[in-house]
């Protein structure tokens, strides 16, 4: 594998390449030719590159160009999944058939679903339907040897950079965070919500099935107990102020919790309900985001959406609450 011996100073020719410092990047894979939407965490060692969720396999020929600059995909050894959802990890299946060499690492709940995604197929085709392929792209299986398991507190050595995993369900079952102990960087996935480019608005990323509030408040507090130095968004980008973001995330995603459990009880059927959700925090983000970062908030990160997985949250804690 071809090796680069020094950083690359000229990123002229990748304009979706961004530099965190000296050694690291991250590329905006431009989903839906968004920009700011999508981003994958770059990491370079002597004996190549890490990738922190490549995103989709729609964006994958968008992240390879973007790349070109450090050695393209052919450099890459390791892809870090904090998650496997399609925004995240979709990328994986066709990223490893064009690469065999790359090795891919997720929380071992995350590992049979990437190695057989039937299941992963079955739930995104309920969701987008005819939609699924130009969306996503193809959701393809990863070969057993070529994905690894590891769970809370591993630590991922791969040339100088040390890796450490931290389990931050809540968002997912399966979610982990990763602290890039060289850079002092919390790669944080969707545990600390999306916020795009340190806009004045943290969207608590809330969809089906896995939603849990208390284990979402024990990830947050372990997030702010690494006092590292940069907080890391797949959506989007780097924060500095990492206990004031973490802060006001457990204020949104508390008063997020306790509208849609108001909700509940309201007149209407629960897509009456999720409208109005959605309607209150959209008109909520046209008000505080400036209009050139308001795209992304369009896309992902929906109210809507999230209105049902923090109303499943809630339904099963009285169903439980009640044995």
């Amino acid at each position: 594998m071809a090796r680069l011996t020094m950083p690359c100073t000229d990123l002229l020719d990748s304009p979706f390449l961004v530099r965190l410092d000296d050694r690291s990047w991250y590329a905006d894979v431009q989903f839906r030719g968004v920009p700011n939407l999508i981003a994958c965490g770059i990491l370079e060692t002597r004996s190549g590159l890490i990738l922190v969720d490549p995103g989709p396999a729609s964006t994958l020929d968008p992240l390879s160009a973007a790349i070109a600059p450090l050695g393209g995909l052919e450099r890459v050894t390791h892809v870090l999944l904090t998650h496997i959802h399609l925004d995240h990890a979709g990328a994986c299946g066709l990223l490893v058939q064009r690469h065999p060499h790359i090795r891919i690492v997720v929380h071992p709940i995350g590992a049979p679903h990437l190695i057989r995604p039937d299941r992963l197929i079955r739930s995104a085709q309920r969701i987008y339907g005819a939609r699924l392929d130009a969306l996503w792209g193809p959701i393809l299986p990863i070969p057993a040897a070529q994905v690894e398991s590891a769970a809370h507190a591993t630590e991922i050595i791969l040339g100088e950079r040390r890796l450490h995993a931290l389990y931050t369900p809540g968002h997912a079952s399966h979610h982990m965070a990763w602290h890039d102990r060289l850079t002092d960087t919390l790669f944080a996935g969707d545990a600390a919500g999306m916020r795009v480019l340190e806009a004045p608005l943290i969207i608590p990323v809330a969809p089906p099935p896995d939603i849990d509030i208390e284990h979402w408040d024990q990830s947050l507090e372990l997030l702010a107990s690494q006092g590292a130095k940069q907080l890391f968004l797949t959506h989007f980008g780097p924060v500095n102020a990492i206990g004031a973001h973490l802060a006001a995330m457990h204020r949104r995603l508390h008063a997020w919790s306790a509208s849609v459990a108001a909700s509940l009880a309201q007149d209407g059927d629960d897509r009456e309900r999720a409208a109005r959700f959605h309607e209150a925090e959209m008109r909520h983000a046209h008000a505080v985001v400036p209009p050139d970062l308001m795209a992304p908030y369009k896309i992902m990160g929906q109210p809507g959406g999230s209105w049902y997985g923090l109303a499943r949250y809630w339904r099963k804690k009285h169903a439980n609450s009640r044995v």
